[in-house]
């Protein structure tokens, strides 16, 4: 499996896209799985409950997926489903682990912006430019999935992190 490991750095990296991922479903299960696990740990880690991070990651797993799948059938490229979801998820795995220092050092979330310490406002500085990085990777593969100029892609990921963000808002867990 390290090649798989080594694919989704590239994409990460904008030198390859979801194309160039096997076709593989044990692929695509074992990085679903992963993403839930991640997000268990980090609310283990941030003394979370469980259950509602586990609805959550969940029914953001669900919702990401059905959403794609809906528009790759639309657009008439559904044979693009298991490689775009597999980079997709992957990308989205590597970066919440490499956010995971930030979330752990942030603590608990602070209910108004009042309430943000200095080092969380110098974490949520600092997380900025891998928000940035996802997002450009995010269009990167959504431009290779769907077919779209990148400027589109772009479009697409942004309202993908917010629709995600929503849907962990209205789940009570922390997005992904």
């Amino acid at each position: 499996m390290p090649p798989l490991f080594n694919l989704i750095r590239d994409i990460c990296l904008l030198r390859r896209g979801p194309q160039d991922l096997p076709y593989s479903l044990p692929a695509l299960t074992g990085v679903a799985g992963g993403c839930v696990i991640v997000q268990l740990g980090v609310a283990v880690a941030r003394n979370t409950p469980l259950g509602g991070v586990l609805a959550g990651a969940i029914l953001w797993l669900a919702v990401t997926l059905g959403a794609l799948n809906l528009i790759l059938s639309l657009r008439g490229l559904r044979n693009r489903f298991v490689q775009s979801a597999t980079a997709l998820l992957g990308c989205a795995l590597a970066f919440t682990l490499l956010s995971v220092p930030i979330a752990l050092l942030v603590g608990e979330p602070p209910i108004t912006p009042d309430q943000l310490t200095p080092l969380q406002l110098l974490l949520g500085l600092v997380s900025l430019p891998l928000l940035i990085w996802k997002i450009i990777v995010d269009a990167h593969v959504f431009r290779h999935s769907f077919d779209v100029p990148f400027l589109s892609g772009v479009v697409i990921a942004l309202l993908w992190i917010i629709a995600a963000m929503a849907l962990a808002g209205a789940a009570g867990a922390p997005a992904m």
